[in-house]
């Protein structure tokens, strides 16, 4: 059995977004038993940065807000580390990390964030993967989340926006298990393929949502056969 560390960034996460990530990442070990891949996701504690490392970018929206990545992946890097050292013995060299924030870089700015959601890299052997939450939230999330959050909004108010939020996050959790597949296909070796697969990379929200929750058989054998000869992941 291989396992894959799995944490997230926990600023500014709302305990509802919190609770969904945490049902994703349950439903995604289990799509991996049924699929009986010999991979499973293993939570290693949520990550906090200080507020000091958050960064403003301009960018077609205006600015954001934002953790680097360097810093990102220097945190992941080292807390996968420790947990090799601690479990020594244990097959994991990788680690999946969820932000909520767009991902970008301090030397370049990687164009609309949006795009950017996933990335890849790897330190000493140990495969770090970044996937940012932002472009799976719809709008109407992201609005409805405000009102929660927000202690002046009346009561009525507050009672529409927790009706709308239920419609959204089923589907913003299936978006989310969606990305994180696709991530673990990455780190296997997977290219993005042109299939009704999560290695599909879509152009809209509606074509990911459209998109089918697994790998095309294509794909699967590709996983499977990497989980039994494994060679170094491709970005």
């Amino acid at each position: 059995m291989e396992y894959i560390g799995f944490t997230y960034v926990s600023n500014f996460v709302s305990k509802r977004v919190e609770e969904v990530l945490f049902e994703a990442y349950n439903d995604a070990n289990r799509l991996l038993e049924e699929w009986e891949l010999p991979l499973r996701l293993v939570y290693l504690d949520k990550l906090i940065l200080e507020p000091g490392y958050l960064i403003t970018l301009e960018t077609p929206e205006g600015k954001v807000r934002l953790f680097p990545l360097d810093v990102l992946v220097d945190f992941m890097d080292y807390r996968l580390k420790v947990e090799i050292e601690k479990n020594d013995g244990l097959n994991m060299n990788k680690i999946l990390g969820i932000t909520s924030f767009p991902l970008a870089s301090r030397d370049k700015y990687f164009g609309f964030y949006e795009k950017f959601l996933g990335f890849q890299t790897e330190r000493l052997g140990r495969r770090i993967m970044l996937l940012s939450m932002r472009p799976f939230e719809s709008d109407s999330m992201r609005m409805t989340l405000k009102i929660l959050d927000n202690p002046l909004a009346d009561d009525d108010l507050k009672s529409l926006a927790v009706r709308v939020l239920s419609k959204e996050l089923p589907a913003f959790k299936r978006r989310l298990i969606k990305g994180m597949l696709h991530e673990i296909g990455h780190s296997f070796g997977l290219e993005h393929c042109s299939n009704d697969c999560v290695m599909n990379p879509p152009k809209t929200l509606g074509e990911w949502d459209s998109r089918f929750l697994g790998y095309c058989n294509s794909c699967y054998l590709k996983l499977e056969e990497s989980l039994r000869n494994p060679v170094s992941g491709k970005d």
